[in-house]
């Protein structure tokens, strides 16, 4: 994870200049870390959870799976938006041509990191490693507005008009 001093705010806009790793995970041969990185880099229209190879650095060509945010915390279902996976020429940038055969182990392995107790002794407590994850998107979106206890991914909900599924609305309840 990163320490206070690895993180650079944008004063004029009030987010994280980064992407925050949320767990490193070992998925059938290989090493995977989840991270998430806010809003402001505008990468993608939706919010989303990026899966890369342990291993490989920015800008992260060798493997990189986006799982759509949404879908998981409207629809309960973990789907990808974007895939690459070099070793086997993949890359899919259209999410209906996007697929998890020949990943099951990753999701299945995703899915269960999802719901495991967060690991990370740090000065935040959370019940599981999706909160963290809820928590760390918000933190990248508006660091100011998190930490003054405001929910930027409710915020981004609520415009949209999306409804939060039954099993996700204690992550967006007021604390």
């Amino acid at each position: 994870m990163r320490n206070l001093t690895d993180i650079e705010v944008d004063a004029n806009s009030q987010v994280l200049l980064e992407m925050a790793t949320c767990g490193v995970e070992h998925w059938g041969k290989n090493q995977y870390k989840i991270a998430v990185h806010g809003a402001a880099t505008k990468d993608r229209p939706i919010p989303h959870i990026h899966i890369y190879m342990d291993k490989d650095v920015y800008p992260y060509t060798k493997f990189n799976f986006e799982i759509s945010f949404i879908d998981l915390i409207c629809k309960n279902e973990i789907n990808l938006i974007h895939q690459i996976d070099r070793a086997k020429n993949l890359k899919k940038t259209n999410r209906t041509s996007c697929s998890w055969t020949g990943y099951g182990d990753i999701l299945t392995g995703f899915r269960k990191f999802l719901f495991e107790p967060y690991k990370n002794s740090g000065f935040e407590n959370f019940s599981d490693n999706l909160e963290h994850i809820i928590y760390e998107w918000n933190k990248e979106t508006d660091y100011l507005k998190t930490e003054n206890g405001g929910n930027p991914l409710k915020d981004y909900l609520d415009e949209h008009g999306l409804t939060i599924h039954a099993n996700y609305v204690k992550y967006f309840e007021n604390k």
